[in-house]
């Protein structure tokens, strides 16, 4: 009786409409980072700018979007002004590949993240190479002056990550 059914709507159907509108979803294939790009990003009531934003976010980090497509999005989330977006998402990220590229997409818009110049301190630190590598390319390409008060944080930071690294004790200076 399905199969009735099935065959009647496709009848109704234009013939570029008629088989699978909405591809079956492999749910095993759900967590693999490879298939899917999965970052949880805002909740119910979100703006209409925000869910452009969280669009942008997910094919900055989607292994299926091509270079234009990560392109439009840095530019998107530039004319968005999306730093406290991207901000949000990069903290909520759990997956370091995307977090990696999140933080990254900070220095790519060339948006203003000096106000948050102790986000990515702290991200300095991190056990990943790519978040701290990222992290630290934003800090470089950082055109505002920061204050004094900031950096001396900054500092006092940074050299606690340096007591809390296990170095070898002769690249340790005492």
């Amino acid at each position: 009786m399905k199969n009735n059914e099935e065959n009647e709507l496709d009848d109704l159907l234009p013939e570029e409409l008629k088989g699978d509108i909405v591809p079956e979803i492999d749910p095993a294939k759900l967590f693999d980072e490879k298939e899917y790009a999965t970052i949880i990003i805002g909740s119910e009531g979100m703006s209409k700018k925000d869910t452009s934003n969280a669009d942008y976010v997910t094919a900055l980090v989607s292994s299926k979007s091509t270079r234009e497509e990560k392109d439009e999005a840095l530019i998107a989330l530039k004319e968005n002004n999306a730093q406290s977006f991207i901000l949000n998402a990069i903290a909520k990220t759990k997956n370091l590949d995307q977090k990696a590229l999140l933080i990254a997409a900070c220095w790519e818009t060339g948006l203003d993240f000096s106000k948050d110049y102790l986000v990515f301190i702290e991200l300095i630190g991190h056990e990943n190479f790519l978040v701290s590598f990222e992290a630290f390319t934003v800090i470089q390409e950082m055109e505002a002056e920061i204050d004094e008060s900031t950096l001396k944080t900054a500092l006092e930071m940074l050299n606690k990550f340096k007591k809390s690294m296990r170095l070898p004790s002769m690249m340790r200076k005492n």
